[in-house]
């Protein structure tokens, strides 16, 4: 599949502009695709009443004047090729073509499906994106019916499907890092959360995407991470927690001795990181925010669905069985 050459800075102002949509007139949870996926540029999910429902919709980002350009008395019509339209309705999430005007924020949108889209030859479609379908709160109940249509199984298949990108990095050897904060005493389940990928040879920081406030109404954190990233062995990010454990350890089992200037410490502090809880926050704030590090690697479950998902989208490529993550690499 081929594509045009992209105006970034038009596309980054239209993906920002899609996000404060999501977010501010929606009130749901916008998140850019970290890379490129085929024409897919974000995803929004369905917030109901401060509850994730896990309910997504994909989002195809076109930004500028020249996009608006062709109209007739209905909409603004937008032209595609035949391997985009095959690519989106074949997608595992309804998929939803939004219009940025730029110079007025404003954004249209329309569902791309067999009934919206016109067919005008083997190789060409158009669809007319409506002026009166603007994507704010006039839209909210459209737009959940479209994501309803979602069974627990494709919930998490896409979920899976979302998370590629980090069980990719993985894979590689790199480190796949959550930091998170959540407020416990709060029965809102409000938090915060931030995913990186950071290079295990230079350091560096490539991949970054954050959620400054999700709610996950009457959910612990550390009974949630397992269910929001199954494909991850989780565990805490040991040596940044180093610090704050030996200074927690002292507190509890060793007592200052002013004649000799150092603690006299009681029991063993291997053992007694042994019978931490393998799911923990590093501290808590004031007794109200709990922080988290925690590092996610990749586990048999996220293994499969990397095999399965990439024989999905490229067939028979590879012939060779393995279970062993530096030959798995050679699959990609």
């Amino acid at each position: 599949m081929s594509f045009p050459k992209f105006d970034h800075n038009k596309g980054s102002k239209g993906v920002n502009l899609v996000e404060r949509a999501v977010m501010d007139e929606l009130c749901w949870i916008f998140r850019e695709q970290p890379t490129q996926d085929y024409g897919i540029d974000g995803h929004m999910e369905v917030v109901d009443d401060e509850f994730v429902t896990g309910r997504l919709i994909a989002l195809q980002i076109k930004a500028g004047s020249s996009y608006l350009k062709e109209e007739n008395s209905i909409g603004y019509i937008f032209r595609g090729k035949m391997e985009h339209y095959n690519y989106w309705t074949n997608h595992s999430l309804p998929v939803v073509l939004v219009l940025c005007d730029l110079d007025n924020e404003t954004i249209y949108w329309e569902t791309i499906n067999d009934e919206t889209v016109e067919k005008i030859s083997e190789s060409s479609w158009k669809v007319i994106v409506p002026k009166n379908q603007i994507l704010d709160k006039s839209s909210l109940n459209t737009l959940k019916k479209i994501a309803e249509n979602t069974t627990d199984y494709e919930k998490r298949l896409n979920s899976l499907v979302l998370a590629r990108t980090w069980m990719e990095e993985s894979l590689q050897g790199n480190k796949v890092i959550l930091k998170s904060d959540e407020w416990i005493n709060k029965s809102s389940g409000r938090g915060s959360f931030h995913l990186s990928v950071v290079e295990e040879e230079t350091g560096y920081e490539k991949i970054v995407q954050s959620w400054p406030m999700v709610f996950f109404p009457f959910a612990s954190y550390e009974d949630l991470f397992p269910e929001l990233f199954p494909w991850a062995n989780i565990s805490v990010d040991e040596e940044f927690y180093e610090e704050y454990e030996e200074d927690e350890f002292l507190l509890d089992n060793a007592v200052w001795d002013k004649e000799d200037g150092d603690y006299i410490v009681f029991g063993d502090y291997e053992e007694w990181k042994e019978r931490q809880p393998k799911i923990r926050p590093y501290t808590i704030h004031s007794g109200e925010v709990a922080s988290y590090q925690l590092l996610l690697d990749l586990n048999d479950l996220g293994r499969s669905f990397l095999m399965l998902d990439n024989y999905l989208r490229n067939g028979l490529t590879k012939t060779k069985e393995t279970n062993d993550d530096e030959d798995l690499t050679k699959w990609f």
